[in-house]
């Protein structure tokens, strides 16, 4: 996790502050998440596009740390697409509201008496949640509780680095 951190820092070197964003701006995250629900810490990462000043979309990746049966092994990750409405943006704090829709999924595999099994499940999940953001210069820091209705139920909490590095858009 470290790594990540210092890897996004060190592309964002040269980025001026920043918290007033354009359409065509996209941002790139790394965080952790912990589940509720499975008790278990999660490596996230993620991709922003800004749709206005207000509005962006954007997808994460979540890959549980989940701990494997001594004869297997067990693998639950998540991949959601996210709307953000930004409702405050000044003094370097952003506050947002988010709507996700994901696809969740488990997957068990284990050896017994010789044969291998395997399970799987996967579900839509449906979510809501917030963020805060907090703007440090080339980076900021975020938080965001998130509340899956459906999928596998989860409340989640996930916090991380974002940085606006770049646009999409080309410059003249």
């Amino acid at each position: 996790m470290t790594i990540i951190v210092f890897l996004i820092a060190g592309m964002t070197m040269q980025v001026q502050s920043q918290t007033e964003f354009e359409k065509g701006q996209m941002a790139i995250n790394a965080g952790i998440s912990y589940g509720f629900d499975i008790e278990e810490l999660g490596l996230r990462g993620g991709l922003t596009y800004f749709l206005s000043p207000e509005m962006r979309i954007g997808g994460d990746l979540n890959i549980w740390l989940v701990e494997s049966p001594a004869s297997g092994s067990q693998t639950a990750l998540e991949i959601n697409a996210n709307f953000n409405y930004i409702f405050y943006n000044e003094n370097d704090m952003i506050l947002y509201g988010i709507g996700s829709l994901g696809i969740h999924y488990a997957r068990v595999k284990f050896t017994f008496l010789g044969e291998s099994i395997s399970e799987s499940d996967s579900e839509l999940g449906l979510g809501i949640g917030g963020g805060f953001e907090y703007n440090l210069g080339p980076v900021s820091l975020f938080a965001e509780p998130k509340l899956f209705l459906t999928g596998f139920d989860q409340f989640k909490l996930n916090i991380g680095v974002k940085t606006h590095t770049f646009t999409s858009k080309t410059e003249t």
